[in-house]
C-alpha cells in the first residue's frame, strides 16, 4: 500500500467558507508521519447547524490563523510538501474538499496541475463495498476499528482524516 494522506476541512455551513482544516500523513504501515491542524474565525454569521453539531466538538483546535487565505496558504504548504507518491483521500469531498483544492489553485497557491491525480472519495469505495457511504464512523463501528484519540471526535478534521484513513487502510486490506 502507498503512502496515505487523508484530509478535511470544517466549513460554515455546506457550501460556506472553511475555517478548519486537518491532514493527516501515514506511510505504507499506517504509522503517522506527518499532519496539519488549523482554523481561522468563521467570516459572517455562523451557521445553525454548525454551531450546533460543529463548534462543541472542536473547542480544541484553536485558531492558528488570522484568517482564510492565511490558512489555505499554509495547508497548500503542507500539501505540496506531502501529496508526492501518496494516495489522496477525503470522505465525501464534494463540496467543502474539494472547494479546499479549487480555492488553491484560484489563488494561486498551487499550480494547474498539482491537483490530486486521483482524488479518491472513500464515499464511492464504501458504496462499493456494500456499506453505507455517509458514514466512516458506521464502518468503523461496525468492523470495532480503532481510530485513535481526538478531542471531540466527528468534526474535528483531524479524528476525520484518521476516521477516513483506518476505514480506507481497511477496506483495501480486505480486496
Amino acid at each position: 500500500m502507498k503512502k496515505l494522506f487523508s484530509f478535511d476541512a470544517e466549513t460554515n455551513g455546506l457550501w460556506g467558507q472553511a475555517f478548519a482544516i486537518g491532514a493527516l500523513i501515514y506511510d505504507e504501515n499506517g504509522a503517522e508521519l506527518a499532519r496539519f491542524v488549523g482554523r481561522c474565525p468563521i467570516e459572517g454569521p455562523v451557521d445553525q447547524w454548525v454551531a450546533e453539531n460543529v463548534l462543541p466538538q472542536i473547542t480544541d483546535v484553536l485558531e492558528t490563523h488570522a484568517s482564510y487565505d492565511a490558512l489555505l496558504a499554509d495547508f497548500a504548504v503542507f500539501y505540496m510538501a506531502n501529496k508526492a507518491d501518496a494516495d489522496i483521500i477525503v470522505h465525501m469531498g464534494v463540496p467543502v474538499e474539494a472547494r479546499l483544492l479549487i480555492d488553491m489553485r484560484s489563488k494561486g497557491l498551487i499550480g494547474d496541475f498539482d491537483g490530486p491525480y486521483p482524488l479518491i472519495d472513500l464515499a464511492g469505495n464504501l458504496k462499493q463495498a456494500g456499506e453505507d457511504p455517509t458514514s466512516v464512523d458506521a464502518y468503523v463501528k461496525k468492523h470495532t476499528l480503532t481510530v485513535g484519540e481526538f478531542e471531540g471526535g466527528t468534526h474535528n478534521p483531524l479524528y476525520d482524516s484518521a476516521a477516513a484513513a483506518t476505514v480506507y487502510r481497511h477496506l483495501m486490506q480486505k480486496r
